[in-house]
């Protein structure tokens, strides 16, 4: 599946949070040439505070587990409280058994192991964008 453009795509906002500066720049170049509008943070409590101002904006968040300050769980249990409906994509480079059961007992929408290939987070986007 080539990588392309969807017209769909230009009008939804993706919050994209990642600690690590290149794997962020990295992600936030694909997104854009997919056609999404990116908003990023480089930790929990940046992201908490861009959710809190843009969320009516934000039609998904993609975020790394492991982030400073606040961790990805401490993170993903505010978004919730500010908006119970929020659509969250988490990325991790190990997901065990129990970080799986956690999360989905949590509510995620979806969860991506790192590193992901393009066309497999396009893909798990769309899934969850369509949900």
């Amino acid at each position: 599946m080539a990588l392309q453009q969807l017209p769909q795509n230009q009008s939804k906002v993706i919050l994209l949070v990642d600690d690590d500066r290149q794997i962020l720049a990295l992600s936030q170049e694909l997104l854009e040439h997919l056609g999404f509008r990116v908003v990023t943070a480089v930790s929990g409590d940046q992201a908490l505070e861009l959710f809190a101002q843009q969320q009516q904006q934000i039609d998904l968040v993609i975020m790394d587990l492991n982030l400073p300050r606040l961790d990805g769980y401490q993170v993903l249990n505010r978004l919730q409280t500010l908006a119970p409906s929020v659509k969250v994509i988490v990325t991790s480079g190990f997901f065990g058994p129990e970080e799986v059961a956690q999360l989905q007992n949590a509510g995620v929408a979806g969860m991506i192991p790192k590193p992901f290939r393009t066309q497999q987070l396009q893909e798990e986007i769309t899934r969850v964008l369509a949900a």
